[in-house]
């Protein structure tokens, strides 16, 4: 049975099961994108327009966006789609995403779910009940935002955004790092993944599971474990945001910001200094080792002057201009000799 299929059967389900108040589970999370019955009552449970019921029937593969939102606690903060003239600001948070479908070999494209209801949930783990933060409709590209006014997020909740018609879901999770912490800045193609083409494959084919550069995932785990929350930069578009966090998943990558690319730099050292420059001088966070695998990548932790013995670069620029090689595709070696000796944050 494929993947696709499988998605597609319990979406089906879904539009059947549960939010209707009479059959609500315990749970206090949800598995995105296809959650099964549902711990809470949403209040519509079908389509507002016949064709979009359509589109989800035919077009199985799911193209949800949903930004993360962080920063500082009580200071400055963001979503990803800020525009990249604009500086983070305080408030409380504001979540952008989108709800649109493809076919499952067509995933550089998507079709927005137009005028249907979305709603965000999340779960209060001391009131031990779930939430509604926020209600709208899609607007004329699938996107929604929507302000979740009154709501003092903690540094690691999830609010899920969810399709009302199918109680289908999305993940904007909530990140609070403060003032002075050390953070570990990662690139995903070519760095995490090994090579640029794994997310071509992917995007073309959503069974294909993209190539991992040995113990990256591993390597990852070890900072976080010390203490260092992971951020990670990558020149992938929005539109990307289900691959991305699907595969990040499903290799047991740490938690932490996904800052993805709005598209409109020219080039990807100007979008991730950018970025930069809003980690070091509005939140307030050091970069303590970078790491990357393009000629963009070691320009942009130039720009914020990373040390070069603390900027790791993958692939065939490694060590080139000065930065800090991981030879073979594989950090076990840069585990033991490296992040292990470093301090607890």
């Amino acid at each position: 049975m494929s993947m696709a299929f499988r998605w597609h059967m319990a979406l089906v389900l879904l539009a059947a099961c549960g939010s209707s108040g009479d059959d609500l589970t315990d749970a206090t999370e949800l598995t995105c994108p296809a959650p099964g019955a549902l711990p809470f009552a949403m209040k519509s449970h079908d389509f507002v327009d016949a064709s979009n019921k359509n589109l989800v029937t035919l077009d199985t593969r799911i193209k949800d966006e949903a930004s993360d939102w962080f920063g500082v606690p009580d200071g400055l903060a963001a979503n990803v789609y800020i525009d990249d003239s604009a500086t983070p600001g305080a408030g409380t948070p504001t979540y952008h995403g989108a709800k649109a479908r493809t076919k499952p070999m067509q995933g550089v494209f998507a079709t927005p779910l137009v005028g249907e209801n979305v709603s965000l949930w999340t779960y209060d783990s001391d009131a031990k009940t779930w939430n509604q933060l926020a209600r709208g409709t899609t607007d004329d590209t699938g996107s929604y935002d929507l302000d979740a006014m009154g709501y003092a997020p903690q540094d690691g909740t999830v609010v899920y955004s969810m399709l009302e018609a199918d109680g289908s879901c999305a993940t904007h999770y909530n990140y609070e790092i403060p003032r002075g912490s050390k953070v570990i800045v990662t690139d995903i193609d070519g760095t995490l993944t090994t090579d640029d083409s794994q997310i071509i494959m992917q995007v073309a084919d959503d069974a294909y599971d993209p190539m991992m550069v040995g113990a990256a995932n591993t390597m990852l785990q070890a900072w976080a474990a010390k203490g260092y929350p992971i951020v990670y930069l990558t020149a992938r578009a929005h539109i990307y945001d289900a691959e991305t966090r699907a595969w990040l998943d499903a290799h047991d990558f740490p938690k932490g910001p996904v800052i993805t690319s709005n598209g409109t730099t020219a080039a990807n050292d100007a979008y991730k200094t950018i970025w930069l420059h809003r980690l070091v001088d509005d939140f307030g966070w050091t970069p303590y080792a970078v790491y990357g695998n393009a000629d963009t990548d070691i320009t942009a932790y130039a720009n914020l002057t990373v040390p070069l013995d603390k900027t790791f670069i993958v692939g065939p620029l490694g060590g080139t201009r000065g930065t800090t090689a991981i030879p073979n595709l594989d950090f076990t070696a840069h585990i033991s000799a490296f992040v292990n000796a470093q301090p607890d944050e």
